[in-house]
């Protein structure tokens, strides 16, 4: 969803590159699926703050060809595996170099973004800024991605021999492509248009040629409204004022105020985060798909890259028509989506019933900083504080005893969650001075 330095995190608040430190699955490498506790996510995607982050630059409308290696006989399609946490999807890439080595690396699968992010040893080591294209491989499948719509970011910061979250993949590449995403079976399939054979109830989408952002038709309590597929986005995030005449109607929509879980994916400790409202929409329908108890963070304020603008308007800029918001990851991760570019069409296939406790949380929403998690609210449920004894500012250094300056931000919500009424025993630091406090979870 992200551009260069406010996503690339993506939370990673994403544009990408963060940093990692792990070895995950690749489809038959032998490697145990599971991501391990060394998975480290610093994040930047929608994060002005690290230095992994890069300038932004124009979009190159890429054609098929500029996306695709023309050398000869190519496989049609390809697969390969990805880890799923936090809501996102990192999948395995084999990055060819110049001098014919393969190094393989994570990639953010970012449907949200127009620019490809790799970090600057990656970046160098592929000549792109001598103007060569990236060429990596999906499984067997071979593409590329012109220089012009590359971004160079940091380092991973974590060094080793296994693969380690090093780029993003996003949609000014995908678009160019078929395009499956398997979540219960966490692989993602890119081929020629048209070679893979489409599965699920089909609905039609409105496709921006030059960043490769989709927007489908949403129908919310009778009215419909353009919304993008962004499964770079951890959670779906609609406008505020939408979502205010909806809560006139409906009050019990409203589930509190305050992003936590996976709803507070930037982790930039902004006003949209802060004063976003929780909210569950029971029927959400695209087409012939229903979707049931659908969370959603109604959001107001905050700055796009473009600084005049404010966050959903700078976001409506790189889709076809100016949207709601985006769906995010915590729609999708129920279902496999293949989508035909080339004729506007993607196919949802439901594996999974609808997660309806993801906002069962501890109700702190953080900002995340080097190595330090901290509180920048406390979420309130029917206008009263979900936590008592914490303040703005307060450094969360533990949750039940795991440490959050070195875990991933999928780590960090999930020590939050649970079942509501269960306790977490929190560790702070307020000016110098730890402390204790034992928080219920919450069910918002």
């Amino acid at each position: 969803m992200c551009e260069s330095r406010l996503w690339f995190h993506r939370f990673v608040q994403t544009a990408l590159l963060v940093v990692v430190a792990a070895c995950h699955p690749a489809i038959g490498s032998g490697i145990s699926p599971r991501p391990s506790a060394a998975l480290r996510v610093r994040q930047c995607k929608r994060d002005t703050q690290t230095d992994a982050c890069a300038e932004e630059r124009p979009v190159q409308r890429a054609t098929t060809r500029d996306s695709k290696l023309s050398q000869g006989n190519h496989a049609s399609t390809g697969t390969t595996s990805f880890i799923f946490e936090g809501n996102r999807v990192y999948a395995l890439l084999t990055f060819l170099k110049p001098d014919g080595s393969a190094h393989a690396a994570y990639a953010y699968v970012d449907m949200g973004a127009a620019d490809m992010a790799l970090s600057a040893p990656l970046y160098d080591s592929l000549g792109v800024s001598t103007g060569a294209p990236a060429r990596f491989k999906v499984g067997d499948y071979a593409l590329e991605a012109p220089a012009a719509n590359i971004r160079r970011g940091g380092s991973p910061n974590v060094g080793g021999s296994r693969p380690q979250l090093e780029a993003s993949l996003p949609a000014s590449v995908l678009q160019h492509h078929a395009l499956v995403l398997d979540y219960e079976h966490r692989t993602l399939t890119l081929g020629d248009p048209g070679s893979t054979a489409p599965s699920g109830t089909p609905v039609p989408f409105r496709l921006d040629t030059a960043t490769g952002l989709i927007a489908v038709d949403a129908t919310i309590d009778g009215e419909t409204y353009p919304i993008t597929i962004d499964n770079g986005s951890a959670y779906t995030w609609v406008r505020q004022d939408a979502a205010s005449q909806w809560l006139r109607r409906h009050p019990d929509w409203e589930r509190g105020v305050g992003a936590v879980g996976t709803a507070n994916m930037m982790l930039r400790g902004e006003r949209p985060e802060r004063e976003g409202i929780l909210i569950r929409i029971p029927e959400l329908s695209i087409g012939a798909i229903r979707l049931t108890q659908v969370g959603a963070l109604a959001v107001t304020g905050g700055r796009g890259m473009d600084t005049s603008l404010a966050l959903m308007d700078w976001y409506s800029k790189k889709n076809p028509v100016p949207v709601l918001g985006w769906l995010g990851g915590n729609v999708f991760k129920a279902f496999r989506f293949t989508v035909d570019y080339q004729k506007h069409m993607m196919y949802w296939l439901r594996q999974a019933e609808p997660d309806t406790s993801d906002l069962h949380q501890v109700g702190l929403t953080l900002r995340t900083a080097p190595h330090a998690v901290y509180v920048v609210a406390v979420a309130t449920k029917n206008g009263k504080p979900t936590v008592e004894g914490v303040l703005p500012g307060d450094q969360l250094i533990s949750v039940a005893g795991h440490e959050l300056g070195s875990g991933t931000i999928g780590q960090i919500f999930e020590s939050m969650h649970g079942a509501p009424g269960a306790t977490r025993e929190l560790v702070l630091e307020r000016n110098g001075v730890r402390f204790t406090v034992t928080a219920a979870i919450t069910a918002f």
